[in-house]
């Protein structure tokens, strides 16, 4: 009996990781960072390879990017990411809940207030 249990907990385990589960931070987000200069906004585009492209004034591609359970990071060596020059690092550590995902941007100008909702 023991033995059936193990085999039949097994059997389930691989199955669950051979699923194919979407992240739930996939997804087109509209963003609102809140700066001292007043709030910039940008398109978010994730996809669950991972990947994101952020659309603004420029775009930029986020290839370091981990969507684990329902948060969000990312880092990036942005060329124009709030007006900066020059380029430098910028991380992003957020949550999804439901429709809506909030969070920090961290650059070396300073620490900005993410929120933004799924289109």
């Amino acid at each position: 009996m023991k033995n059936s249990r193990s085999t039949s907990a097994l059997i389930l385990l691989i199955a669950l990781i051979s699923c194919d589960i979407t992240p739930v931070g996939v997804g087109v987000w509209e963003i609102s960072i809140e700066t001292d200069a007043g709030n910039q906004y940008a398109t978010w585009t994730i996809t669950d390879k991972p990947g994101l492209t952020i659309s603004g004034d420029t775009d930029v591609l986020v290839e370091e990017i981990d969507l684990a359970g329902s948060r969000v990071t990312w880092s990036t060596d942005a060329l124009v990411f709030l007006n900066t020059s020059p380029a430098e690092r910028v991380n992003f550590r957020g949550t999804v809940d439901g429709n809506r995902i909030a969070g920090t941007v961290f650059t070396q100008q300073g620490n900005y207030t993410v929120n933004g909702t799924r289109q």
